[in-house]
């Protein structure tokens, strides 16, 4: 291993570490192979040095890396978006839902013409490759739940993925701007719909799946960024990323400046069915998604701290909650149960 100046690197040496930004988030991988964009991504960081892979290391394949990364965090959100009803009494129709996305989940993971976007996901902006995979798995949940045959769930699944493609044409500058954007930077965020279908489209992908880059930011009541479409002229796969895109972006406090608890997330959703969103897709993803996994601790508004340790499905927004501290974080020596679909007046202002 050695370190260079940026201005040493040359396309084709390999990260011998992680990088990260300012704030601690990761800018690129280890093992990761610079290109030129990547190298130019670092000098606009303002990145000083990094650490190359030199001859004496042993060479690994990046792309497996990046892969085998990519299949984690896929593993992991739909782990986290699990069903509470798996442990249920609706066992059996939850588990075969749970393994029929699993099984697609991992052929879209592992298919290399999406894996040849994993790098331009991760450089389009910090976050974009992790939302692009927890939309995926919200989307091929929803597909499973509207009995989707798995030769669409595939293609479903791929359009989720690369959704947000043409992000990597918009500047880093407007990506990661807190404040509102101005008209004219509007204008170029809006465009990543048209540019992701031009690229998905170049690089041989089937229509079916650009089309989804195209139209996600399509509303049904026609109020979209560019094509202006609405109701079911929407394709249906687009209709179902719209969903998964707005619920992670509300969840992650992308596109909508300001975080929501899951909760919160899925009453704009339910607010919004028929308006913006196919209210029949808005069904089948507020009734099937644990916004609460059990097993969360959480933050309730009378101050306690508890454990999630039931979820109904038909409430899942507000679970069963198991209080283990009082408002003065005390331990409390008899843990007491809140179910929250009856106590409505008490709800859950953090994840911890």
């Amino acid at each position: 291993m050695q370190q260079l100046l940026i201005n040493q690197l040359e396309p084709g040496m390999v990260l011998a570490e992680t990088v990260y930004a300012s704030n601690g988030r990761v800018l690129l991988a280890e093992g990761t192979s610079l290109t030129g964009e990547l190298i130019d991504r670092l000098q606009e960081m303002r990145i000083s040095k990094v650490n190359i892979n030199d001859e004496d290391t042993i060479d690994v394949d990046p792309n497996v890396i990046l892969i085998n990364r990519v299949h984690a965090e896929a593993q992991r959100v739909l782990g986290h978006f699990l069903p509470a009803d798996v442990l249920g009494e609706h066992f059996r129709e939850a588990k075969e839902r749970y393994d029929i996305v699993a099984q697609v989940l991992d052929k879209i993971v592992r298919d290399q013409q999406v894996a040849n976007l994993y790098l331009d996901l991760r450089t389009a902006g910090d976050d974009t490759l992790d939302h692009s995979i927890s939309v995926c798995v919200l989307s091929l949940i929803m597909g499973a739940v509207l009995r989707m045959p798995e030769e669409r769930l595939m293609l479903l699944g791929t359009g989720a993925m690369v959704h947000d493609i043409g992000k990597k044409g918009v500047p880093q500058a407007i990506l990661a701007k807190r404040e509102d954007l101005v008209p004219e930077e509007i204008k170029i965020l809006q465009e990543h719909t048209k540019q992701g279908y031009h690229i998905l489209r170049e690089h041989n992908f089937d229509v079916t799946v650009a089309k989804v880059a195209l139209y996600h930011h399509e509303r049904w009541d026609g109020s979209g960024y560019i094509n202006k479409m609405a109701g079911e002229n929407i394709d249906l796969s687009s209709r179902i990323v719209a969903v998964a895109d707005a619920y992670d972006d509300l969840t992650r406090g992308l596109t909508y400046r300001q975080k929501y608890l899951p909760h919160e997330a899925m009453e704009f959703l339910y607010g919004t069915g028929n308006i913006y969103f196919d209210a029949r897709v808005v069904k089948a993803f507020t009734g099937n998604i644990c916004a609460y996994p059990l097993g969360s601790i959480v933050k309730l508004s009378t101050g306690e701290t508890g454990i999630v340790v039931n979820v109904q499905k038909t409430m899942a927004p507000r679970p069963i909650v198991k209080i283990f501290f009082d408002r003065d974080n005390t331990h409390l020596q008899y843990p007491r149960q809140v179910d929250l679909s009856e106590e409505k007046t008490i709800f859950i202002t953090k994840i911890l």
